[in-house]
């Protein structure tokens, strides 16, 4: 008796061992990537300008088959396309979170806009596919009604002058306490009108310095990037997203590809100034960067292992491609290396920009594949 007490014993400890340390021991459930079928970053002008079905169609057989993700995060402003991409998704076997996001409405547009495409994601969720409704990205500079200033400039503006991308979640900024209300009531009205039209899970992709109340939300979804602080940090602030003990989902993160690009973290396009009339970049302070591919593979191979070791249920890197800014040539003409894509996108007047693939691989591409191939097999 006493012997079977003692194995009965053991065996309780290591299901409690088990239980305490499961997201080391399990694997990782959002293996992703971001897609983009068309934002207005400028008014009036879609980052995805032709929308091609059969191109999306074999878009997400790569993402699935040739990355080794399992899930792909879909933002868009037209419901149709985000639609028609999350059916593509779902026949290549991706979980999808369906990120509807129509930049620069106000609070009323915003939250009509949000119903609506939550009729349409349930109809999807209807058909079996497996969804999370995402109710926006960083709302307060992407939209108005929580930040001051009625363009995304005096946004981010408002921001960096009171050090909020310098934020980690939950630290009291006293220029932000009347926004972070503001932003809160906002997307509670918004959670609450997606909840009439769709019955799955819902998540929010937050800025760090956005003080998100994440009691409506299933999930805490935060875009992550690293800059300047040590791995230890970054692991360590990262678990401050913890404390609502629900899944934490990092929505964004990624490098541009450029050298010194990755210490910038999402600030990498900031270099990008303008375009002369012969079409070529002006950059910051006049200096044409280096491209390097490699600081772009070595940024994403990094911080994806670090928050995957520190236990984020998910992983989207920013972006699988951005076609609004394609590589025409070297210097000051390459577009492609101030944008986070794992895919190097052809300008219109390149042949290869009408085939299918319009893109080639770049290195982030095959070391993510990498990754991911192994955090599979864990």
């Amino acid at each position: 008796m006493k012997k079977y007490l003692e194995l009965g014993a053991l065996i309780l400890s290591l299901v409690t061992y088990i239980k305490g340390n499961s997201q080391s021991l399990e694997t990782m459930k959002y293996r992703g990537v971001v897609y983009d079928v068309g934002l207005q970053y400028n008014p009036g002008q879609l980052s995805v300008d032709s929308f091609n079905a059969e191109r999306v169609k074999y878009d997400m057989a790569v993402i699935a088959k040739e990355l080794h993700a399992n899930a792909v995060r879909i933002e868009g402003e037209t419901i149709s396309r985000l639609v028609i991409a999350t059916q593509a998704a779902h026949d290549a076997g991706l979980k999808v979170l369906f990120n509807p996001w129509k930049m620069n409405a106000d609070a009323e547009e915003t939250i009509e806009y949000m119903a609506e495409a939550a009729i349409e994601a349930e109809q999807l969720r209807k058909k079996g596919i497996d969804l999370v409704f995402v109710t926006g990205c960083e709302y307060t500079i992407f939209s108005r009604g929580a930040f001051p200033g009625e363009t995304f400039q005096e946004r981010v503006a408002f921001m960096t002058q009171h050090g909020g991308e310098k934020s980690l979640g939950g630290k009291k900024i006293p220029a932000f306490e009347e926004a972070s209300k503001k932003l809160n009531e906002i997307l509670g009205k918004v959670t609450d009108r997606v909840r009439e039209n769709f019955r799955g899970l819902v998540t929010y992709s937050s800025g760090p310095w956005e003080n998100a109340d994440w009691t409506k939300f299933d999930i805490v979804g935060i875009d992550y990037y690293r800059t300047t602080e040590s791995a230890e940090e970054y692991v360590s602030n990262l678990k401050k997203f913890r404390r609502n003990k629900k899944p934490l989902i990092v929505m964004e993160v990624g490098s541009c590809t450029y050298e010194g690009a990755g210490k910038l973290g999402p600030g990498g396009f900031a270099i990008l100034q303008g375009v002369n009339p012969d079409g070529t970049i002006i950059f910051k302070d006049g200096k044409v960067p280096i491209r390097s591919e490699k600081e772009q593979a070595d940024y994403v191979e990094t911080q994806v292992n670090l928050l995957h070791e520190g236990g984020a249920d998910g992983i989207f890197v920013f972006v699988f491609a951005f076609p609004v800014m394609p590589y025409i040539g070297e210097g000051n003409r390459d577009f492609d290396m101030v944008t986070f894509s794992l895919v190097k996108s052809f300008w219109k007047g390149d042949v290869r920009s009408q085939k299918i693939p319009n893109w080639e691989k770049k290195e982030a591409f095959d070391r993510l594949s990498k990754v991911y191939m192994e955090i599979q097999k864990k």
